[in-house]
């Protein structure tokens, strides 16, 4: 546990406090999400995102068989890919403008019960949800590296054998792409911070969030 688990420490959580966590893959949003939540025990998280993606992709093939070509017309519009899937920035950001409505509902029953949640995944793309930063108790963070090579080194690390990494460039160009607007959005709202955690340990990436946390109470 990277985080002394007091009741100081407890009380900078408010209730129904929602921290949306950012970036493509390998920049550690799971690692990221479960030290906060071991952390500090008023935290919940939601997976949800990868599921609501795959009940989507499965209510599509629904509709395919039971209406076959009467809706092709539908799914020129609304493609959801699979899990396995590399999404480019505007990929990506459609996909979060699909599962915005789940995103929303999912926020507004975690406040209204006052649970402290956190949101991670590769659809979240906080300029598809900037309206939420208008809201109170949100937190946006985009966690992001400035060297291709950091990418390979977390992918490898991880999943040696991961198909991921023959798609280095691509991944680190969405990278780029996300930070670019997320910062683009950070200089709007007072809750969107982009992490460069190159260099950073796991450790250094909860305080700065822990940070952020601090100045959304003040």
């Amino acid at each position: 546990m990277l985080i002394h688990n007091s009741k100081i420490s407890q009380e900078i959580i408010p209730d129904g406090l929602i921290v949306f966590i950012s970036g493509v893959p390998g920049m550690g949003k799971t690692t990221i999400s479960y030290e906060l939540l071991n952390g500090f025990n008023k935290f919940r998280i939601i997976e949800e995102t990868d599921i609501i993606r795959e009940v989507l992709r499965g209510y599509n093939e629904y509709l395919k068989l039971e209406f076959g070509s009467q809706v092709d017309f539908v799914f020129e519009k609304i493609h959801i890919t699979d899990h396995n899937k590399l999404l480019t920035f505007e990929e990506a950001k459609f996909q979060c403008k699909v599962m915005r409505q789940s995103f929303e509902e999912i926020v507004a029953r975690q406040q209204r019960k006052g649970i402290a949640t956190i949101i991670n995944g590769v659809h979240i793309i906080p300029e598809v949800l900037s309206d939420f930063a208008e809201k109170d108790n949100i937190l946006f963070v985009n966690l992001y590296v400035t060297d291709e090579c950091e990418i390979y080194k977390r992918i490898s690390q991880r999943a040696p054998n991961s198909y991921m990494l023959d798609y280095i460039p691509f991944i680190f160009q969405t990278n780029i792409d996300l930070y670019l607007s997320t910062e683009k959005m950070s200089q709007e709202y007072q809750n969107v911070f982009n992490v460069d955690v190159t260099k950073l340990t796991i450790e250094n990436t909860i305080i700065q969030i822990v940070d952020y946390i601090k100045q959304l109470t003040l």
